[in-house]
C-alpha cells in the first residue's frame, strides 16, 4: 500500500476477528487504529495462542500475554494499548447476538489492573519557550508547521497530513483530517497562522500534490525532519541542552501541544472547546454529546490565544 493506505491490514483466522475490523471500517474507523486492532488481533491469536478460539480465552491467557510483552520491555502504556485492542474486540462482540459463544471480555478484566501512566508536564513546556522556538526556525515551511502546532495543539502528523483543500484561511479555519479515532476537526487559527502558511506558500514546491508541506524533492515532510527542526532550535534558543534525552528537560513537537492546552486552560477557554479544538477522542475526556459549533470555538479561540510575537 502506499500514501495513507500503508498501514497493513491483516487477514484473521478467526471470523469474529475479521467481521469486527470490516465492521469497524464500514463505522469510519482510521486505518492507523484498523492497523493497531488487526496487528494485536494477530500478534494474540496467530502468534501466541495459535490453538486458542476467541470464545475460550480466559483472563490468565491475557496475563500470560501481557508477561511476554513486560519480557519486550514495552512501556506500562504500550502494553495498555495492547490490551485496548483486545477489549475492544471482545466488548465489540458480546453486544452482537450472533456471537453467542463469547459471554465475558478476558481484556478488560486485565485492563483494569494496569494502571495508565502520565508524564509529568516538561519544565520548558511554556508560552516563552515556544516563542523562542518559532523564532529560532528560519525555514518558511519548518516555521509554518510549528506555528501550526503552537497554535492548535494538534499532533505533528496531523499537521503533515493537511492538504491544500483543507485550508479555509479566509474563514479562520484549517481542517485537521487525520485525527487520533479516525475524525476529522475544523478548527480555528488566527492571523499569525494564516500569515505563516501564506509565506511558506510561496516557496512551497511546485507540483501536484495535495499535501500542504513538502520535502525538496516534493514529497510529504516526513515527522523526523520537525523534530530535528525544533530540537535545533531548542538549542540555540537556549530552551534545551545539546543531545538532552530528560523527558522534564527536552521540547519535542509534541511538547507544543502541552503548551496550548496550558495556555487555553490558563486564560479560561470552556473545556468543551478546548477538547474539539485538540481532537480529543477517548470518552473520558471528550464528551461525546456535546455538539460544537465551529463559530463560537473561534470565537472563544480567538479569545484565549497569545501572539507568538512574529
Amino acid at each position: 500500500m502506499t500514501g495513507k493506505t500503508r498501514e497493513k491490514i491483516y487477514e484473521n483466522e478467526h471470523d469474529a476477528v475479521n467481521d469486527f475490523i470490516e465492521r469497524k471500517q464500514a463505522m469510519g474507523r482510521s486505518r492507523r487504529t484498523l492497523n493497531a486492532y488487526s496487528r494485536t488481533l494477530k500478534s494474540f491469536f496467530h502468534e501466541e495462542f495459535p490453538n486458542l478460539a476467541p470464545e475460550d480465552v480466559t483472563p490468565e491467557h491475557i496475563e500470560d500475554y501481557v508477561s511476554t510483552l513486560a519480557a519486550r520491555d514495552l512501556s506500562q502504556n504500550t502494553k495498555r494499548r495492547y490490551l485496548e485492542s483486545l477489549s475492544s474486540f471482545y466488548g465489540w462482540t458480546m453486544k452482537r447476538p450472533r456471537f453467542e459463544n463469547i459471554t465475558g471480555n478476558p481484556a478488560a478484566v486485565v485492563l483494569e489492573e494496569i494502571p495508565q501512566k502520565y508524564r509529568e508536564r516538561p519544565d520548558c513546556a511554556t508560552w516563552e519557550s515556544a516563542k523562542k522556538i518559532v523564532h529560532n526556525i528560519a525555514d518558511p515551511r519548518n516555521k509554518a508547521i510549528t506555528v501550526i502546532l503552537a497554535k492548535t495543539g494538534c499532533r505533528i502528523r496531523e499537521a503533515l497530513e493537511i492538504e491544500q483543500d483543507d485550508l479555509m484561511l479566509d474563514d479562520g479555519f484549517i481542517r485537521l483530517r487525520e485525527r487520533k479515532g479516525g475524525s476529522q476537526t475544523v478548527v480555528p487559527v488566527d492571523e499569525e497562522v494564516k500569515h505563516a502558511i501564506k509565506r511558506y506558500r510561496l516557496v512551497r514546491p511546485d507540483n501536484d500534490s495535495e499535501y500542504l508541506f513538502l520535502s525538496v524533492r516534493g514529497n510529504r515532510v516526513q515527522s523526523t525532519q520537525v523534530q530535528r527542526a525544533v530540537r535545533d532550535a531548542a538549542v540555540r534558543a537556549g530552551v534545551m541542552d545539546e543531545g538532552e534525552t530528560r523527558f522534564h528537560r527536552k521540547f519535542t513537537p509534541h511538547t507544543f501541544r502541552t503548551v496550548f492546552t496550558t495556555l487555553m486552560r490558563n486564560n479560561e477557554m470552556p473545556d468543551h472547546y478546548l477538547q474539539y479544538i485538540r481532537g480529543d477522542s477517548n470518552s473520558r475526556t471528550m464528551d461525546i454529546y456535546t455538539r460544537v459549533d465551529r463559530y463560537d470555538a473561534k470565537q472563544s479561540y480567538l479569545e484565549c490565544i497569545e501572539s507568538l510575537d512574529l
